[in-house]
């Protein structure tokens, strides 16, 4: 609908609102504020992609799910305050956003899907809830800023190249409920001066 729309800048939605489409405000590179409806409970793949002048997004509290590629690109945000009430994460969602420095996520987000975090190259912390159970494909890959990740315990399996070229990483600890790991998932992590706990006994190959 507004797709491209290059000089509009602020957006404020009408309160009946209760989704919006895949790529409704996708490439409108002014965009700097957006105000979403209280009802808002979903957001659909790519709404805010390449939305470069996006600073910071406040979601509200009834928002339950975000779509594939919701801010993917958006290069100026900085910070983001997840509802409790989000249940599902797409991949991508966060994927290149370069600005963004830290994430909290709520305790009802299980799985982190592919390369959620991809290229958030100025990512230094991320809080992991203790539902999180499973992280995908590339997750943080290229978050080169990344100094350390505090895993939950409840994670069950990390997946290919999840902390691939974390240039920065020196520390990570596996949980002890660990039961599957992908290949190279520590591929380009040239600070990290020792091998992670539990990987052995894994038998798998994290790091060529």
């Amino acid at each position: 609908m507004f797709s491209r729309c290059s000089s509009l800048t602020s957006v404020s939605l009408p309160d009946g609102l209760t989704q919006l489409g895949d790529g409704v405000f996708a490439r409108c590179s002014s965009l700097t504020s957006v105000l979403l409806p209280d009802g808002l409970t979903q957001l659909g793949n790519w709404v805010f992609a390449r939305c470069s002048s996006l600073t910071s997004v406040a979601l509200p509290d009834g928002l339950t799910q975000l779509g594939d590629g919701v801010f993917d690109r958006c290069s100026s945000l900085t910070s983001v305050s997840l509802p409790d009430g989000l249940k599902k994460l797409g991949n991508e969602v966060f994927s290149s956003c370069s600005s963004l420095t830290s994430v909290s996520l709520p305790d009802g987000v299980t799985q982190l899907g592919n390369n959620m975090f991809w290229g958030c190259s100025s990512l230094t912390s991320v809080a992991l809830s203790d539902g999180i159970t499973e992280l995908g494909y590339g997750v943080f890959r290229y978050c080169s800023s990344l100094t350390s990740v505090a895993l939950s315990d409840g994670i069950t399996e990390l997946g290919y190249g999840v902390f691939r070229y974390c240039f920065s990483l020196t520390s990570v600890s596996l949980p002890d409920g660990l039961t599957q790991l992908g290949n190279v998932v520590f591929y380009g992590c040239s600070s990290l001066t020792s091998e992670p706990n539990g990987t052995y006994k894994l038998g798998r190959v994290l790091a060529s």
